[in-house]
């Protein structure tokens, strides 16, 4: 091994063909991702292996975009067969990891995230690079949450080297996510791509893989979600890639005009959808909404409070999607109303099932540790009197799941550190800060 790559992390992540590991840069003092493609060449490469190979490195290393990991090295050492690529290191989660341990992506998250992804996967295309490998686990979300990465772009490989690599002549990529052609070993084109980039956006929307042969549309999953979503999703699934979308700036384009609501708010309260009711919340802030007129707070209002008060299983996930958008937006609204809005949520993000045996909502949590930061009185003061008696009714002897004492606490903390924390809340939430942080550990 190179002395200069020192591994910090052995199997950090799983490529195509290939382990990667997190080593360090002795010489520039970084990190960086070294991926070994050492299960294709157990014996010894030939010289064209070894110039057909660091021609493929070139091309990849042509590839210069904010959402792309830059290659910074190729080895290929003459004793032995392992060929390695050191990459940019990204640190941050696999979407996968973000669906398994926090269940579906909001649509604003959908919005940003996918916007890098699709910038990526263009930029590659239009180098004539395809991905080949489109799937959560090769999608990198930054620490922050502000950007997400592309990331495997795999060598491409021969069918001679594939034979040797899958002596049943599997096709290059992974199931699930491979269009029909690919499944057939056919050539891979970017409509390829595009296919499985359709697969990867409901996986994010709904935490499955689209049924095969049965589609179910994701508005009947959660009405929050525009039927335009599904629309885009089907086109990139057709069969015939003749009729399906080419590519990715195309797929980014109908995404965002999917996202954006088509008319005014009032025409969406009066006769509009509620996916159309929770994207007019989604492009709007707190000062905004405290700005409508308070008709159509109390209408929008009613709407929420007749879907908690009905309950439906099946619609809970639209109740938890416009719940979030109103902790967010609502804390300068009157207190009654967001008193209301605060309650449901705490049951809503943390006691509620969904889709089975999920329970909670992430989407809400993440809106109530944000405004609990920010917020200023009274909103500070009706998310703490609500979290009180929340706690103080709950039954600590119950196993919970870590994510749930976790979200607390950073709740807490939230509260905690805000300038509008009077003193009297302060011991009170205090108390319930140490006892969180016991049970997480």
């Amino acid at each position: 091994m190179n002395t200069r790559y020192q591994i910090r992390e052995a199997s950090a992540g799983e490529g195509g063909f290939g382990r990667i590991d997190k080593a360090k840069d002795m010489l520039l003092d970084r990190y960086v991702a070294l991926k070994i493609l050492d299960p294709l060449f157990k014996e010894s490469p030939s010289q064209e292996d070894k110039e057909r190979f660091k021609r493929e490195a070139k091309t990849l290393a042509s590839l210069s975009h904010p959402n792309i990991p830059a290659i910074y090295d190729v080895l290929f050492p003459e004793t032995d067969g392992e060929f390695k690529l050191i990459f940019e290191w990204i640190e941050g989660m696999t979407v996968r990891r973000f669906l398994d341990e926090r269940g579906v992506m909001s649509l604003e998250q959908i919005s940003r995230w996918f916007a890098n992804i699709c910038s990526a996967l263009a930029h590659a295309h239009r180098k004539g690079i395809i991905h080949r490998d489109i799937k959560p686990s090769n999608l990198i979300i930054t620490t922050n949450e502000e950007s997400c990465y592309l990331v495997d772009f795999g060598i491409s490989l021969r069918q001679s080297d594939w034979q040797r690599l899958t002596p049943s002549s599997q096709p290059i990529g992974t199931p699930g996510y491979m269009s029909p052609q690919r499944q057939r070993g056919e050539e891979p084109e970017a409509c390829d791509d595009v296919y499985s980039l359709g697969i990867v956006l409901y996986e994010c929307l709904s935490g499955r893989l689209p049924g095969v042969g049965e589609y179910q549309a994701l508005n009947t999953l959660n009405e929050a979600i525009p039927p335009a979503i599904d629309d885009l999703i089907l086109s990139c699934l057709r069969e015939n890639k003749a009729l399906r979308l080419s590519s990715a700036t195309d797929f980014f384009l109908k995404l965002t005009k999917a996202l954006q609501p088509h008319a005014s708010f009032a025409e969406i309260l009066s006769r509009g959808s509620l996916s159309e009711l929770n994207m007019a919340l989604s492009q709007i802030d707190s000062l905004k909404f405290a700005e409508l007129d308070d008709g159509k707070r109390i209408v929008i209002m009613v709407k929420v409070k007749g879907l908690i008060k009905v309950d439906q299983f099946d619609m809970r996930n639209v109740v938890a999607s416009l719940l979030s958008e109103l902790v967010r937006v609502g804390y300068r609204s009157p207190e009654e109303d967001y008193a209301f809005v605060i309650e449901q949520s705490f049951n809503y993000g943390y006691e509620k099932q969904y889709n089975g045996t999920r329970r909670g909502n992430v989407q809400i949590r993440e809106a109530l540790n944000h405004v609990a930061f920010e917020c200023h009185e009274p909103a500070h003061r009706v998310i703490s009197d609500k979290l009180l008696f929340f706690l103080e009714s709950l039954d600590w002897v119950e196993e919970r799941e870590g994510w749930y004492y976790h979200d607390f606490g950073i709740l807490l903390q939230n509260l905690l550190v805000n300038d509008s924390c009077a003193p009297e809340y302060a011991l009170r939430l205090g108390k319930h800060f140490e006892k969180v942080n016991q049970l997480s550990r």
